[in-house]
Order: structure tokens, then C-alpha cells, then sequence
């Protein structure tokens, strides 16, 4: 083991030392109504299918109920080794034993600029692509090692699918409905495309998969409703819907109050660094937010290019233009800029600054992109990125196939202990965010057979400062809790952040992520948690209800220590239930409403705190042991261990199983 992971594992335990010191404070000064003194639980499993706040009857639960976000940069964030062209090594075991089913690809906010037809052929015929943030620095420029076809091939090799984030930032629909093409239309001979132009079935069969990949599941943009990802639109909320709805165009300028240099001139992938004069004839150059909108294109103004803080003048053709004349030429659709050769038109001189204020458009909106994407192919659901009650009322009762929500909190930065109540209390504030939504959409599509469907496509926490809080026990029962909730609002796709990770920047490990980082992958304690609801895949939902659930205090909110629900396949009733005292064990009595056909399977996950994480190279502190215990008269009396997910399987499961 390196020093930097010596040096880790020290901190760790010294955080490890404080929490327990807190937990025990925090326990000793408990008042009377805590989990210590609380009545027995009951849980109680009844033979009604569960059904919504909308009134809506839960579907058999997807496998795409364990999905993660699968970024493309830096050969998928390590999951793809280039060296062998193939996943790396463990990968698919790891994702075989959690049981992972869905990739969305090609990430999030890092992809809202991403080129599919970039990353596609021989490797050494690819282009660069710019990042769209977090991931890998905003505006700059990326590789595209890890495309569409390797993502499918990981898929395949999991036994899972995709969910493909359609980029929707200085792409069109039609470029969309290219990516649909290359991606689930047969390559039939014909060299056909239903928009014009390549056609993109044939591409990829050269590229070695003749056969469709089939994608059913879209998601036009990511968190568009985020200030810090306006790109191209209005730093207004409202307008901003509007415009990523019905598509238009946006007066780009300097003031712009979340990009720097959004004025700039630029080349090639990097949207970072603006571009002074080179010296040289023919120099071209590229805004950030094409396309570039003209007199005439709805309500775009003349643009206003400086050079030297001079300001030049637009014109159709450099043809009969002076040596000196200080004139450019505009690519609209390409969003670019170019200059003279000193022959017909001036040149810039070396280091010169460059500038231009101009209107961005027209963009495509996302009922745009739904239709002409379904005109590829009408099986497929394009969702809606805008996860928010705003567009499920700004839609009104015009067609969309689902909805995609983002599902994050932000505890508070204050000590351990503190930040860990918040979080646990904070799953409620996440459930009823699944309602309201669901509520909305119902509001606008009373007959459930035409209501959208709710898909999660990230949850988890985020903001948090202290070192590796997302790979902690703490952080694994709130995702938990958090799953458990989905499942109760009908999610179909949920997809957690994300697969995997580089190492930090002094080398070790970063076991945040649902496999840690490569090279030495690790199963993580959240990987243990989503294998038990990977079980019950298949099953559908029935009701469970409890009775004398502790209640535990938080800053933040009170919240019950137990949260359970119980799915039932015809063969197995299972109840996955979260104990999120941290300090006590919680009996209970589980009673099923048919007789139990023999031994009960008790799997629980758990480690020696809250703050246990697993590290590569070291025994897992977070873990599951398999007991079998027996139920009496179709009940079970079993203790909840503290800090714990366990999961309860029961044969047969009698009338809970009743369709």
C-alpha cells in the first residue's frame, strides 16, 4: 500500500474515532420518546398492490432499478481499457454481482455538448469533443475514446441496457434523429436516412455491429433548469423553459452572469480559451453557442465583432473587399467567424483581441427533438431532462414520454453526526418531490395509461466537502431509504452517480463511486445495498405499513428509524428494511398475510459505524452475512441491527403474492 493511501486510511480512522465520540454524546442526551425506549415495531405485509399518491398502480419493478451514470471521458472514467478494447478487468463481474442493468450514457452535465459522430470508427479517426462541465473542466477539450459502440459492448457484457442522454447544446433534432439512426435502425443495404444524409445503420454496421442496439429509453438535456447550465439560453427560469420546450434564440453578451468569455472567439473543441489575432490570412474562428442568428432570424440584431477593440463590419463575401478593409464573413448554422487574407479583407493582426456580441440560434426545443427522434423510431421514450413540477405545467397536456428528475440533497457541512441525521431526515423531502411530481403529471393526465412515466436519472447527495462521505455506511442508508421511495412512486429507470472515478489527484483511491476507481475496483457498500433491490426485479410492490416506528430527532427534521417495502415474484416475498438508528438494534414483528413455506433468508448489510467505508486492498468493513431463521404462524420476530440494510426473503409468500 502507497503512503498517500497510508496517509488516508489514518484520516479515515480519525474521522471514524469523532463520529463514534458524537454518536455517543448524541445518544446519551436522547430524549425519552428515542428508538432506546420505543414501543415494539410491527411491519405488517398485506396482499394489496401498492399503489401511487396519484392513484396509479405500481408496475412490476424494472432491473433498470439499479442503473448508473456512465461517463465518457477518459475511457469512460476507467472503465474501458484500451489496451485490450474491452472493459476493464472485474468490471463486469462487479456490475454482474450488484446486479447493474442500466448505463446512462454518455453522462451528465460533462455531455450536453457531446458528438456522437466524433466518437464512433477507428480510433485514430475520432474527434475531440468539449465538456459541458464538472467532470473535466467546463468548455474544454476532451477525448473520444469511449463512444457509443464501446458503451453498448459493456452493456452487453453486464447483460444489461443504455438510457442515452441526447446532448442538447449546440446540437439540432435532426442531429438527434441521427443518433437515434446509428443506434436502432436496421442496416438494411438501402443507404437511407429518414432526415437526409448519411445514413448512419450502414455506419455502424462497418463499425463491426450490423444488428440495432435497440435503445428505448432518451433523455433530452441534462438539469437544464440549473442557472450553471443555461448555456445557450436565458439566465431567466421562466424564459429559459420556454426556450428549452419550443426551442428559439438568446442575445449572447459579455455580462453573461454564469460563463466567463462568452464573448469569445474560439477554434476547435476548446470553448475555454478565447482566441486573439494569429497574424495569419484565412483566420476562422467559432462562437461558443452557435448557431450564429442574423437580421431576419426572429429577434436577433446585427452581430458586433471588435478586433482591437475596433469594430469590423459583416459582409456576404470577401470577393471586391480592400486589402484594408476591416470586414468578416458569418457561418450561420456553424456559428462561425471569418477574417480576410490581406487581399480581400484585412487580416488581425497577431494578438489582437477578438470579441463578439450576437444572438445565438434558432435552437431546437425538446418537443423538436421528441418528434423528430420518433420519426426514426416511434418505439423509443424520449424523456424530458427538465425533472421539475414547472415543465410537467408548462407542457400542460401536450405529449411527452416521461420525465427525468435529478434526486439530490445537500446536508449540512456541521460535524458528522449532524450532517448524518440531516441526511437520514432528508429521503423524505426526496420522496415528496417524487409525489409532487406525479400529482402534476396526473393534473394533466388523469388516464394512467397516457401518463408519463417518472424515471430518477441521478440521486445521491451532493456538496459535501469531507473526504469520501459518499463511500460511508451513512451515505449507503440513505440511498437506501432513498430506493425504497422510488419504488413507491413508480420510478421505472433509476440511475445512481456514478459507475466509477479516476484516483484523486496524490494518487489514492476514489471509493465514492459505485466501483471505486481502477486500476483495483472495488464492490462498496452502496454496490452490497443495490444488489438486494436488484433481487426484486420482477416482482411487484404490495403494501406495508408499520406500527410503533421509532422516531429519531435531526436538525433537519425528524424522521422514522425504519423505512421497508416488500415486492412479491409468485416465488419469494422480500422486504428490503433500513435501519437508520444509528445506535440501536430495532425488534420487530414482520407478518405476511398467508402462512411462510419454510426457512426465512436474512441477508444483512452492515459495518462497524456509520462512517465504514470499503477500500481496495483491505478487508471490506461494509458487508453482507446470510443467516436463515424461522417464522412462526406467518410472522417473524427479528432485531434490525443498527446502521443496517437487511434484506428478508420469504418462500412463497402465499396471498402477498395474489395479482
Amino acid at each position: 500500500m502507497n503512503q498517500q493511501a497510508q496517509r488516508f486510511l489514518r484520516e479515515r480512522g480519525r474521522l471514524a474515532t469523532a463520529t463514534a465520540a458524537m454518536l455517543a454524546v448524541t445518544a446519551a442526551a436522547a430524549p425519552a420518546s428515542s428508538a432506546r425506549d420505543a414501543a415494539p415495531t410491527t411491519i405488517t405485509v398485506s396482499n394489496d398492490r401498492y399503489v401511487t399518491s396519484d392513484g396509479k398502480r405500481v408496475g412490476a419493478i424494472p432491473e433498470s432499478i439499479v442503473g448508473a451514470n456512465q461517463r465518457w471521458p477518459d475511457d469512460g472514467k476507467g472503465i474501458w481499457d484500451p489496451g485490450r478494447d474491452a472493459p476493464a478487468p472485474g468490471i463486469v463481474e462487479l456490475s454482474k454481482q450488484t446486479g447493474l442493468h442500466t448505463l446512462r450514457y454518455p453522462g451528465g452535465t460533462v455531455a450536453n455538448m457531446f458528438d456522437f459522430t466524433r466518437a464512433i470508427g477507428p480510433q485514430d479517426q475520432r474527434g475531440c469533443q468539449t465538456s459541458a462541465g464538472f467532470a473535466n473542466g467546463r468548455f474544454v477539450a476532451v477525448d473520444s475514446r469511449f463512444g457509443p459502440d464501446e458503451n453498448e459492448r459493456l452493456a452487453d457484457d453486464i447483460g444489461g441496457d443504455t438510457l442515452v442522454m441526447v446532448p442538447s447544446i449546440g446540437r439540432t433534432a435532426a442531429d438527434a434523429a441521427d443518433y437515434v439512426e446509428y443506434l436502432n435502425s436496421p442496416a438494411d443495404g438501402t443507404h437511407t436516412n429518414p432526415g437526409g444524409g448519411v445514413d448512419w445503420a450502414e455506419v455502424r454496421a462497418r463499425n463491426g455491429h450490423p444488428a440495432p442496439y435497440g435503445i428505448r429509453h432518451w433523455e433530452f438535456g441534462n438539469e437544464p433548469y440549473l442557472a450553471g447550465q443555461h448555456y445557450w439560453m436565458s439566465d431567466d427560469e421562466t424564459t429559459r423553459l420556454g426556450q428549452f420546450i419550443d426551442g428559439g434564440w438568446q442575445h449572447q453578451t459579455a455580462q453573461d452572469p454564469q460563463y466567463q468569455d462568452n464573448d469569445g472567439l474560439f477554434t476547435g473543441c476548446d470553448l475555454l480559451h478565447r482566441q486573439t489575432g494569429s497574424g495569419a490570412a484565412n483566420q476562422q474562428y467559432r462562437v461558443r453557442f452557435g448557431p450564429i442568428a442574423l437580421p431576419g432570424d426572429g429577434p436577433a440584431a446585427e452581430p458586433v465583432v471588435k478586433v482591437g477593440g475596433a469594430l469590423w463590419q459583416r459582409v456576404d463575401s470577401f470577393a471586391g473587399q480592400a486589402p484594408v478593409a476591416h470586414v468578416y464573413t458569418v457561418g450561420k448554422a456553424a456559428g462561425t467567424v471569418r477574417f480576410g487574407d490581406g487581399t480581400h479583407g484585412a487580416v488581425p493582426p497577431a494578438g489582437a483581441s477578438l470579441s463578439i456580441d450576437y444572438t445565438s440560434g434558432h435552437h431546437d426545443g425538446y418537443v423538436a427533438y421528441r418528434d423528430a427522434m420518433r420519426k426514426v423510431d416511434p418505439s423509443i421514450e424520449v424523456c424530458s431532462g427538465w425533472g421539475r413540477p414547472a415543465f410537467a405545467k408548462a407542457m400542460g397536456t401536450r405529449a411527452y414520454d416521461c420525465l427525468g428528475t435529478h434526486s439530490y440533497s445537500t446536508p449540512a457541512p456541521d460535524g458528522t453526526l449532524t450532517r448524518y441525521g440531516n441526511l437520514q431526515a432528508a429521503t423524505a423531502d426526496r420522496d415528496k418531490e417524487l409525489r409532487d411530481l406525479r400529482d402534476r403529471m396526473a393534473h394533466y393526465f388523469p388516464d394512467t395509461a397516457r401518463r408519463p412515466k417518472l424515471l430518477v436519472t441521478e440521486y445521491g447527495t451532493i456538496g459535501v466537502a469531507a473526504p469520501q462521505y459518499e463511500a460511508r455506511l451513512a451515505h449507503v442508508l440513505y440511498l437506501a431509504a432513498m430506493v425504497a421511495g422510488q419504488l413507491e412512486n413508480d420510478v421505472r429507470v433509476s440511475i445512481n452517480s456514478n459507475t466509477a472515478d479516476l484516483p484523486n489527484e496524490d494518487g489514492t483511491p476514489d471509493v465514492q463511486n459505485l466501483f471505486g476507481s481502477p486500476p483495483e475496483f472495488v464492490r462498496t457498500g452502496r454496490a452490497e445495498m443495490l444488489s438486494m433491490y436488484a433481487s426484486m426485479a420482477g416482482g411487484h410492490l404490495v403494501t406495508t405499513s408499520m406500527t410503533g416506528n421509532p422516531v429519531l430527532p435531526a436538525p433537519a427534521g425528524d424522521y422514522p428509524a425504519l423505512r421497508a417495502v416488500t415486492s412479491c415474484d409468485g416465488q419469494a416475498t422480500r422486504m428490503v428494511v433500513v435501519n437508520r438508528d444509528a445506535e440501536h438494534g430495532l425488534p420487530a414483528d414482520v407478518k405476511l398475510p398467508g402462512p411462510i413455506a419454510g426457512p426465512v433468508t436474512v441477508s444483512t448489510l452492515n459495518g462497524p459505524s456509520v462512517d465504514a467505508l470499503n477500500f481496495p486492498g483491505q478487508a471490506p468493513e461494509i458487508s453482507t452475512r446470510t443467516v436463515r431463521e424461522h417464522a412462526q404462524a406467518g410472522s417473524l420476530r427479528h432485531t434490525f441491527e443498527p446502521h443496517s440494510v437487511t434484506l428478508l426473503e420469504f418462500p412463497g409468500g402465499g396471498k402477498a403474492c395474489a395479482s
